[in-house]
């Protein structure tokens, strides 16, 4: 995850872009080699640096395409995170929510307050806070809502979930 400062250098370098533009070429006139751009607001081209007599090509033909490598870089930048977000709510959407079934279970399934009798030592489930604590007690959590947020939690309410199954086919 991106640091605030590095939200705001990020917003800046994208700011800069729609500043400056992506079309660069470089002109050579015999004398020197300028790197050039189409500025943005009016559409004029205009020299923006000249390059050293004996600038290495390499160095040459990366400043001008240096724009394009940038523009190019953001695309992707933002294309990664929209899929992340997609992906990201994809998940959240599919993931269940242990800590909403498991009170479900405790407050209206007669056959789970059985198991629980029978299975977990649970005397009386007439009170809804005293099956909650046995819950809690069993699967080893300080509140439900850790069902959702621990995946160890999660484990053993699935194993005591199966358990439960099982039980229910036995009988």
């Amino acid at each position: 995850m991106a640091t605030g400062a590095e939200k705001r250098k990020l917003e800046q370098i994208r700011l800069s872009m729609e500043t400056v533009g992506r079309d660069w070429w470089a002109e050579a006139d015999g004398e020197a080699t300028r790197l050039m751009a189409r500025d943005p607001v009016d559409d004029e081209s205009r020299p923006i640096a000249t390059f050293a007599a004996d600038a290495p090509a390499p160095f040459l033909t990366f400043a001008v395409a240096s724009a394009d490598f940038l523009a190019l870089t953001l695309d992707l930048l933002d294309r990664c995170s929209r899929a992340y977000r997609e992906l990201a709510g994809r998940r959240q959407k599919q993931s269940k929510n242990f800590a909403t079934e498991c009170a479900m279970k405790c407050k209206s399934d007669q056959a789970f307050r059985q198991y629980l009798i029978e299975c977990h030592d649970l005397r009386d489930t007439t009170d809804a806070e005293r099956i909650k604590t046995r819950i809690r007690s069993i699967l080893d959590i300080q509140s439900m809502a850790d069902l959702n947020t621990d995946e160890a939690a999660a484990a053993r309410w699935k194993k005591l979930r199966a358990d439960f199954e099982q039980w229910r086919r036995g009988r």
